[in-house]
């Protein structure tokens, strides 16, 4: 039988200000998101894989660069054209254009053999290499909840009234992915989508009941007791819910600090047992730090250096450090970097009760998604929701971003 490889939310093209090679004019930390790609590929060809599926947000953005295309064309397709493993993608929330018509970076998975990159709802056939039986599987790309609307009255090819929008579309979407399903006559199948799925959680969070523009997927819209499996994309946080029949995958790498315990990699599924494994991705080590220095303190430096994180090496640092206007001016400033030499990436951010926030940087910054994340991170640091708002503001500037991009 076969074995099913479930990866999701990669968000190649993230945009980092430092590490920058001159060359490419590509950071490092951008190439950490290709790289994390390059070794699940590497997994796939030594481990016999049959089917490599991408859940969508593939990109982090609708408009990437050549330079980055040619890197994800040599590490990621290429490999998997020469071992012939079949890919099947979705289109996610980042990178799909909210126009149908306009092209995808993702586009390109298509000319490849045996393999399909989504943009609409649909059902497809795809041959496990190895095996060489037919795996079924209904495919949902993103869409937003005005688009879902819009599809679903494109296909009962009448207007559905404005108060029933949410509730219409859902029940429409239910009806077709039940047909699609009882169409399939593969003895495996399985539902591959990019949507929040009710009863999914955001770290340590439970998805809300609501949120603006997003379609959600109730679990009645589901008939998991048909098929084998249901894989969702979109949400960051790994986990397997609904006895085993829903999996989300969670992103590969991890995005900011609001992941930095949160375990990252990708699933393989066994068609003949029927069972799922986890295999870490072993992403770059994300450290944040609160550093309080009481006023009495007599060597702020040393106060400091002695509470700095321990393992940091290739990690990417976050200090928070709460002082006042009088210590700070007595921190030896020199001995803290040199401390932090060994990190990847560090960021310091000085916090007073007297004074305004300031966020000292390894290197200076304009980047836009930057500076609105780091923005948030100071002007709302106690807020209760903060991963949550400063993510959803990333996800809007990064589509406004890349939408002035596309029209250039």
């Amino acid at each position: 039988m076969a074995k099913i490889l479930f990866v999701s939310d990669v968000h190649i093209g993230i945009r980092y200000p430092y590490r920058v090679n001159l060359r490419t004019g590509i950071s490092q930390r951008t190439m950490d998101f290709i790289d994390a790609l390059a070794r699940v590929v590497n997994f796939a060809i030594n481990n016999q894989i049959d089917i490599f599926v991408i859940c969508g947000d593939l990109y982090d953005r609708v408009t990437i660069g050549p330079t980055l295309l040619r890197q994800v064309r040599e590490k990621i397709w290429q490999p998997l054209i020469s071992s012939r493993i079949p890919i099947v993608l979705v289109g996610g929330y980042h990178d799909s254009p909210q126009i149908l018509e306009k092209g995808s970076p993702f586009g390109e998975i298509s000319i490849i053999p045996d393999s399909c990159a989504i943009r609409y709802p649909q059902s497809r056939r795809i041959t496990a290499r190895n095996t060489g039986e037919e795996i079924g599987f209904v495919l949902l790309p993103y869409m937003t909840a005005t688009q879902a609307v819009v599809y679903a009255e494109e296909q009962i090819e009448e207007e559905i009234e404005r108060g029933q929008h949410l509730i219409r579309s859902q029940q429409l979407f239910r009806d077709w992915i039940k047909h699609e399903v009882n169409q399939l006559d593969t003895k495996v199948k399985v539902i591959v989508g990019h949507f929040f799925v009710e009863g999914s959680r955001i770290g340590i969070l439970p998805y809300p009941d609501q949120l603006p523009h997003e379609f959600k997927f109730k679990r009645d819209m589901l008939p998991l007791s048909d098929v084998d499996l249901a894989v969702f994309g979109h949400i960051h946080t790994t986990q397997v819910l609904l006895d085993g029949k829903l999996l989300v995958p969670g992103s590969l790498e991890r995005v900011d600090f609001g992941e930095t315990t949160e375990e990252k990699g990708f699933y393989i599924y066994d068609s003949n047992s029927k069972t799922l494994k986890f295999h870490s991705n072993n992403p770059r080590a994300l450290v944040r730090k609160f550093i309080e220095v009481p006023a009495e303190t007599q060597n702020p430096t040393e106060f400091i250096l002695s509470r700095l994180p321990q393992k940091i090496k290739e990690a990417i640092v976050r200090l928070d450090i709460h002082i006042s206007p009088t210590l700070q001016k007595r921190v030896i400033l020199p001995r803290i970097y040199q401390a932090l030499d060994l990190a990847f990436h560090y960021e310091i951010n000085w916090t007073t009760p007297e004074t305004t926030k300031e966020i000292v940087l390894s290197e200076f910054i304009l980047d836009p998604l930057v500076l609105f994340r780091n923005f948030i991170s100071e002007q709302y640091h106690d807020y209760e929701y903060l991963d949550k708002l400063r993510d959803k503001g990333l996800e809007i500037l990064n589509t406004a971003i890349s939408r002035v991009e596309e029209s250039r």
